[in-house]
């Protein structure tokens, strides 16, 4: 009868020690949702940001004689040119790189 009790307990140990049981399957899925969940709302945007190129440093800061602001384009001036930099939308003094 000594000998009886321990195979009990042992028996139930192994059947502890089996398959996971249905709690630990749906804790599983919760855990694993919560981490797709995160990546999807936290890192994602971090890791498309990093995919992107740098903004481009300004080539050339102009002055404010060098700035014509207009709304839109009214047509070809020489020695300007028309767009939109760091002063607005305008034309501004088409100068050769240096």
């Amino acid at each position: 009868s000594n000998h009886a009790t321990p195979q009990k307990s042992r028996r139930r140990s192994c059947v502890m020690a089996g398959a996971p049981g249905q709690a630990s399957k749906i804790f599983g899925l919760v855990a694993t949702g919560t981490m797709a969940a995160g990546f999807y709302w936290f890192a994602k945007p971090r890791f498309e940001a990093m995919l992107q190129p740098p903004p481009k440093p300004l080539k050339r800061l102009y002055l404010e004689e060098d700035f014509s602001a207009s709304s839109s384009f009214s047509g070809l001036r020489p020695g300007w040119v028309f767009k939109l930099d760091h002063r607005g939308l305008g034309y501004y003094r088409d100068v050769p790189p240096e």
